[in-house]
Formats: C-alpha cells, sequence, structure tokens
C-alpha cells in the first residue's frame, strides 16, 4: 500500500462577485486522491481537526477511495489557505496554519508499517515543526524496508523557516523517488538553473527524480537516462491541485507497473519513461481544465487520452 503523510488544507477559492468558496484541498490529500482515483491502493495518515471540515476531509478521501485508518482526531482545528488565481490560471496561496492539526505529530499517532510499503511525504507538513521532525524521522526509520517518495511542494511559508532548505537537502537524500516542479527549484534556489538542480540531486541519493515544467511538460532522471515529454494542450481554468496529481499519477502508474520497491529507477527505458511521463502530464491536464483540485479518475484520464 501507498501511504500518503501530510496536511488536509481548506482552500477558499474566488467564487465571483468577490466572494469565496471552500474547497477541500492539501497537497497530500490532493495527492493520495489522485493516486487512488488513478488505481492505486492508497491510505493518508493525516491529522484532522475538530471543526465541520474535518468529517467533510474525511468523506473526501473515502468517496475516492483513499483509507482512511491512519487518520488522527484531533482537538485542533483545520489549516486554511487562501487562493488567487492569475489571468494564466496559476494559483497563489496565503495560508492560515497556526495551531492547526495537520502539523503536530506525535511518534505513537504514526503506523508502523510492513516492508515493501511506499511512504509518500511532501508540502508544509514535511517542513513545519514539530509534526515535520516526527515524519522525517517515521520515513528514516522505515527507509530501509519501504520506499520513500518526496514531492516538497515548496511554499514561502515553509521557506521562510530558517531550516528549510537544510532539511529539504535531507529530505532529497532521504527520498528514493522525488517529484518536484520548476517552479520549487527556482523558489529553493532562484539563481540555479532546475536542470542543474535536478542533476545535483539525483546525484545525492534518488534513484528516480522528476521535474515538471507546468504547460511545458516533464522530464524524468535516472543514473543513465535524461528523458523529456511535451505536456497537451489544453484550455486551462487554473491550476489548483496540478502538481499534486502529477505526483498522485506517478506513484499510481509505478504502482501498475510494478516499479516501486526495488525496481524503482532500475532498467526504466527510454520509452517506459515516456509512457509514465505521459500518463502523469495527461493527469495534470486534465485537472487544470476544471476548478479547483478534482484529480481525474482512470476511466476519465482514458477518455481524455483517446480525444
Amino acid at each position: 500500500m501507498i501511504v500518503v503523510a501530510g496536511e488536509q488544507v481548506v482552500d477558499l477559492v474566488p467564487a465571483g462577485a468577490g466572494l469565496l468558496r471552500a474547497a477541500l484541498g492539501g497537497g497530500p490529500a490532493n495527492t493520495a486522491i489522485a493516486a487512488a482515483r488513478l488505481g492505486a491502493p492508497v491510505a493518508m495518515a493525516a491529522r484532522v481537526g475538530r471543526d465541520s471540515f474535518g468529517s467533510a476531509f474525511r468523506q473526501r478521501l473515502t468517496s475516492s477511495g483513499v483509507d482512511t485508518q491512519y487518520l488522527v482526531a484531533t482537538s485542533q482545528p483545520s489549516a486554511l489557505a487562501l487562493a488567487t488565481v492569475g489571468d494564466d490560471g496559476e494559483a497563489l496561496y496565503d495560508f492560515w496554519l497556526a495551531g492547526a492539526a495537520d502539523f503536530g505529530w506525535r511518534e505513537r499517532e504514526l503506523p508502523e508499517l510492513p516492508d515493501g510499503s511506499t511512504i509518500h511525504i511532501g508540502s508544509l507538513a514535511a517542513f513545519l515543526p514539530p509534526g515535520a521532525d516526527t515524519l522525517e524521522r517515521w520515513a528514516l526509520r522505515h527507509r530501509d524496508r519501504c520506499t520513500i517518495t518526496f514531492d516538497p511542494n515548496v511554499r514561502g511559508v515553509a521557506l521562510a523557516r530558517p531550516d528549510s532548505l537544510v532539511r529539504l537537502e535531507r529530505l532529497v537524500e532521504l527520498a528514493h523517488l522525488v517529484r518536484a516542479s520548476e517552479g520549487d527549484l527556482t523558489h529553493a534556489y532562484p539563481h540555479v538553473p532546475p536542470m542543474e538542480t535536478a542533476r545535483r540531486w539525483l546525484a545525492a541519493g534518488p534513484r528516480l527524480l522528476v521535474l515538471t515544467h507546468g504547460d511545458a511538460g516533464a522530464v524524468a532522471l535516472t543514473a543513465t537516462e535524461e528523458v523529456t515529454v511535451a505536456a497537451p494542450a489544453i484550455s486551462m481554468i487554473d491550476s489548483i491541485g496540478a502538481g499534486d496529481t502529477a505526483m498522485g499519477a506517478l506513484l499510481a502508474w509505478l504502482h501498475t507497473a510494478g516499479r516501486l520497491g526495488d525496481q524503482l529507477g532500475r532498467e526504466l527505458a527510454p520509452e517506459t519513461l515516456r509512457l509514465m511521463l505521459r500518463h502523469m502530464c495527461d493527469a495534470a491536464a486534465l485537472t487544470c481544465t476544471r476548478p479547483g483540485a478534482d484529480p481525474p479518475t482512470l476511466d476519465e484520464l482514458r477518455a481524455f487520452q483517446l480525444v
């Protein structure tokens, strides 16, 4: 099973006439839902707020086929984010996170997983203490017998911390698979070309690194290959959840192909990497054609690919 650990966030998104609409999101939760809708066995490890959003988050996961056995009920509130969508469809976020349930992990709250499991970490929960320290130790404890995947999903609120880049580098070294966007690497290292950072990260430990370039496509890097694909042309509504969908689609494809675990990154021929990237880019593109973080199902993705 793939266990995704991280936050769930209430996105306040524009609804016209100056109004806002509450939409359920959060990078890791979106990733879990995307992977489950695309056919992978997925569980979510998250701390759930005491408010009405907490029960709504649980229902959102369940309705998409995500196992909720690792959800932890708390007395704390849910996290909030104000999403602003530009004329180009790109989304920016302003977060309200003080005291939120998502970032207070304790050691006893995280499960011990069987050998061969996949642990996915990333986004705000991987950076904001005290929970980030607990998540990192949990992943490190499982590293020798499970696959660790990481999507930094870099946000300004995380990079503002003085130890953020040190933690980022540690998590890259810890992971067997890293998916990052060009924007992530530009935010973290504004004076370094993203591909230069991607190649350096790959040399630090991951077996497979995928760098996404939005509407310009994506590139997969292994020890022996660098393969690029273009993104499909679409009519974009917004980019909310696109990167999370890309990560979920990547996990689902690797699971279906039997490439998680010891096979990750090994003997992946260029054409196999192209198939993987096309699957990922198509899923992310389809998410951009509808409002909010609404990853496609496998049937929807197949229909999109036939058009």
